[in-house]
């Protein structure tokens, strides 16, 4: 089963020229790792830095899945080796199950842990639990609190199931964040930051150095790793890249060809699920979750839907943000054209 959507946005901006801007390619020269996950592994397709799933992470077509609590990648961060870069652009797209992600996550985390804190390190994050994203360098602040050394870049915070670009850069003056293609921040790093100072400990995805702190849940299309500062110009055209492009077409279709309520993946779970649907002409739809007794539990869709591939997540709560209790639910899809479905999920606790 594939949840990545064909975005549309490239062929647009194709066909319309001038209208829109294009940004410059900045090519693979400086590109030192990549992770697309497109042949179904975590290797590095650029570099030798292949990761490693771990606490049941999954690679499911194309895209790196964290379903629950403990799941991330790790890197080889010793072969990385950030600390020997003069600059650096880290990039993502990715796709958070939506409200999963409230405590203080991270993204991609390069550094160390010491006393269960990070130490060292080098982050970026579209979730946390004071609701922005961040970009952030903390070097040489070896306490109990070593966040108060960091210099950051924020945003807002991007916790919404939708499909997301996230870029940082640092160079010897400045960390940025860049939050689909526009630049969000740019702040001059304190004396004691600095690339050379980011320790070749640890490398993650969806983890963090600091240990108390949960794992990211959701899904990462593409992380990678330049060895300068990309410019505005360079990461608005990565940006507006389509992420799909090397994913087979006989299982991502731009326009679907009927209307399909597809099986919940994981199934059964216990934290997150992705509920994915086909909408093949402009439409009302609706999708709503029911428990056992037919009562209504929660409505995760509800307007006016283009034809194209969507992905929707449930975290097992109602409409009130309870939790609700283990046992059979019936998720339902309606639409104004007359096409309905039931299917079923097995929510554990």
């Amino acid at each position: 089963m594939s949840t990545k959507l064909n975005f549309l946005l490239p062929v647009i901006l194709i066909l319309t020229g001038s209208l829109f801007a294009q940004g410059v390619d900045p090519g693979t020269e400086n590109l030192t790792h990549s992770w697309t996950f497109n042949d179904g592994t975590a290797n590095d397709y650029v570099g030798s830095a292949n990761g490693t799933l771990m606490g049941g992470a999954g690679i499911e077509e194309g895209s790196l899945f964290m379903y629950d609590i403990n799941q991330w990648m790790e890197m080889p961060a010793d072969e990385i080796a950030l600390n020997t870069y003069q600059e650096v652009t880290i990039e993502a797209w990715f796709m958070s199950f939506a409200g999963a992600n409230t405590g203080y996550h991270m993204l991609a985390f390069f550094g160390d842990t010491l006393n269960s804190v990070g130490v060292n390190y080098y982050f970026f994050t579209p979730a946390r639990g004071d609701d922005k994203s961040r970009a952030a360098i903390s070097c040489g602040v070896l306490t109990s609190s070593p966040w108060t050394g960091e210099s950051g870049a924020d945003g807002p915070e991007l916790d919404d199931g939708e499909l997301h670009h996230m870029a940082s850069t640092i160079n010897d003056s400045d960390i940025t964040l860049y939050i689909d293609g526009e630049l969000n921040a740019s702040t001059p790093l304190d004396t004691n930051n600095s690339i050379a100072g980011i320790s070749p400990r640890f490398a993650y995805l969806a983890k963090g150095g600091y240990d108390v702190d949960p794992t990211w849940q959701g899904e990462i299309l593409e992380f990678n790793i330049y060895n300068r500062t990309l410019t505005a110009d360079e990461i608005l055209f990565l940006s507006l890249k389509d992420p799909y492009a090397a994913v087979d077409e006989n299982k991502i279709t731009a326009h679907p060809k009927e209307h399909r309520l597809l099986q919940n993946y994981p199934n059964p779970f216990n934290a997150g699920t992705l509920i994915v649907y086909d909408v093949k002409e402009n439409c009302y739809v609706t999708i709503q979750i029911y428990n056992s007794l037919g009562q209504h539990i929660s409505t995760l869709v509800d307007g006016q839907r283009e034809a194209k591939k969507y992905t929707v997540s449930w975290i097992g709560r109602d409409d009130n943000g309870q939790c609700v209790s283990s046992g059979l639910y019936f998720y339902k899809i309606t639409t104004s054209t007359g096409y309905n479905q039931v299917r079923k999920m097995i929510y554990l606790e």
